[in-house]
């Protein structure tokens, strides 16, 4: 059975035609007949798992939410990307071919952008960005304003933390630390 239905309710966001999901049974902290979030269209959130958008955030574009994925609190998911297992809260945006999956969480505005990837357990918080190909990996955290750009990589339990940058090809590895507005630029491969 189908855990949700497209109601009439519609907006227009950034061209596509957006519709309002209706649960129509109880999961996880959804309640049959619980107004959802924003699509365009089914095939953007499965029926299969707790995957839930709630009613302030959309998913459009040819974007994706599965296994137990959930995107809250006024975020959006748009343009090929795909939550997968993982959590967009609190503002956030995942756009362009981007992957948070495996655990991980986007929150408190942060984006993550331009084919990038945030995976096993990682987070960006505080309005930090991860962009252009870049990857946060196996419980990393990008936090505080912080940036990963152009194709560099934090993994293995490293932090990126207050305003500071990661960038031009870059690696932070084995629980490394980056922090009060520091800048590594060509660094660490």
């Amino acid at each position: 059975m189908n855990k949700y239905e497209l109601t009439t309710n519609t907006k227009i966001v950034e061209g596509f035609t957006l519709y309002q999901l209706k649960a129509l049974r109880d999961f996880a902290d959804v309640k049959s007949g619980e107004l959802g979030g924003w699509i365009d269209k089914t095939s953007r959130l499965d029926h299969n798992t707790t995957s839930w958008i709630d009613e302030t955030s959309m998913v459009f574009n040819y974007s994706t939410v599965k296994d137990g994925s959930t995107v809250k609190d006024h975020s959006t998911v748009k343009d090929r990307s795909t939550i997968n297992q993982s959590i967009a809260e609190n503002h956030s945006t995942v756009s362009d071919r981007s992957r948070v999956k495996d655990g991980s969480t986007v929150s408190n505005g942060s984006t993550v952008s331009n084919g990038s990837t945030v995976s096993n357990g990682s987070t960006v918080t505080n309005r930090s960005t991860v962009e252009h190909r870049s990857i946060v990996s196996i419980n990393s955290s990008v936090t505080n304003g912080s940036t990963v750009t152009n194709f560099s990589t934090v993994k293995n339990g490293s932090t990126v933390t207050n305003h500071s940058t990661v960038k031009d090809g870059s690696t932070v590895k084995n629980s490394s630390s980056v922090s009060n507005g520091s800048t590594v630029k060509d660094c660490c491969n």
